[in-house]
């Protein structure tokens, strides 16, 4: 049970001790819905202040993220935890992992706000073309099957007209649906930004990108949505009903916790390894995306491999990482994709760690898969 003592024992504010037994199961135990209350008071104590970051990212800039996916088909991790960062490609593993909770970790308060929006409108949508069609503020004249394919809703949201009006109704429902969450502690400068956000995905449409100066390199919207396994198969989140709902019902019941933090320095990591550890769960899955390579030019690998150390994993433990093929391509990349992604054992990981078999990045990313 998460009582005032544990939340002492792990150094967060106080606001965290109101989590209870009764709102977060542990171990063998169905996952059961956390209260709005206990949501935002996870997210603000596990949080951290926000750091510098380069691009805005709103969304993935990876090509290659279902390529793991028969790799990730054979793990199950009801009982265990997801931990992930940035935006929209989480929703990928979560669909397929099906984890009691997840957390997504990320330096840029940005990327929380993000999560907030994603998560109010998920909530409101029972159906992915409902969801799309608000993200973007493309509103449809007709609903379409729940079992419509994903190329059919794309398609009708494409040639759907952005509409102000409606754009503006979205906005209000969610500035409205934030104000009843105090909880969650937000700021003006926080409810500008989420509007900043949700702006761009107004303006561009299907078409907005991960925002960075190469953004002509990697996929929209669209593209990314549409991209397909190794198999040529539709896999993202979106393409079936049955995976649209698996996340939906996670975010109904609070259990995608989006907070702010370092993978590296700070206490945010600490926070949230420390929680893990106390309710006798582990992390399962640990995807990093590309964020070693910016550990590395920071000099704070040492660091990250230190809190991965921390984190309570066991022996089927994964990593699930993406290297960029900008510069130099990697010996399993696919294609013309920009991306690999790759699994990696986390335990394995540790091992060639401590046996300083990573002094660059290239080590890492050309180590043994899981």
């Amino acid at each position: 049970m998460l009582i005032r003592s544990l939340a002492l024992a792990l150094a967060i504010p106080a606001a965290f001790s109101s989590v209870t037994s009764s709102c977060l199961s542990t171990g063998d135990e169905e996952p059961a819905a956390i209260t709005d209350t206990d949501f935002g008071n996870l997210v603000t104590s596990l949080s951290e202040d926000g750091g510098y970051f380069w691009s805005n990212n709103f969304i993935s800039n990876e090509t290659s993220y279902l390529h793991v996916l028969d790799q990730l088909d054979a793990r199950r991790v009801e009982d265990g935890v997801y931990v992930g960062v940035g935006p929209n490609q989480n929703f990928t593993y979560i669909a397929a992992l099906e984890p009691q909770l997840a957390f997504i970790v990320d330096i840029r308060r940005q990327n929380m706000l993000e999560h907030l929006l994603f998560k109010l409108l998920m909530e409101d949508c029972q159906t992915r073309d409902a969801y799309l069609s608000r993200l973007v503020a493309r509103p449809l004249t007709a609903p379409l099957a729940r079992d419509a394919t994903i190329t059919d809703i794309v398609a009708a949201i494409e040639s759907a007209a952005p509409d102000d009006m409606f754009y503006e109704s979205q906005l209000a429902f969610v500035l409205g649906e934030l104000e009843t969450r105090p909880e969650l502690g937000l700021t003006d400068r926080d409810r500008h930004d989420l509007e900043l956000i949700y702006r761009e995905f107004f303006r561009q449409g299907l078409e907005i990108k991960y925002d960075s100066w190469r953004s002509f390199f990697f996929p929209s919207l669209k593209e990314f949505i549409l991209e397909t396994d190794r198999h040529g198969e539709h896999r993202n989140w979106l393409a079936s009903h049955e995976t649209y709902g698996r996340v939906r019902q996670m975010q109904l019941e609070n259990r995608i916790i989006p907070i702010v933090g370092d993978f590296a320095v700070g206490q945010a990591f600490r926070r949230l390894g420390r929680f893990v550890g106390s309710r006798g769960q582990a992390v399962t899955t640990f995807y990093v995306s590309n964020v070693e390579f910016y550990l590395f030019r920071q000099r704070k690998w040492s660091d990250f491999v230190d809190n991965v150390q921390r984190l309570p994993t066991s022996e089927s433990s994964v990593f699930i990482r993406a290297y960029a093929n900008l510069h130099r391509p990697h010996p399993e990349m696919v294609d013309d994709h920009i991306t690999v992604s790759l699994v990696q054992s986390i335990h394995s990981f540790l091992r060639s760690a401590r046996d300083g078999r990573y002094q660059n990045l290239w080590d890492v990313v050309t180590a043994e898969s899981f």
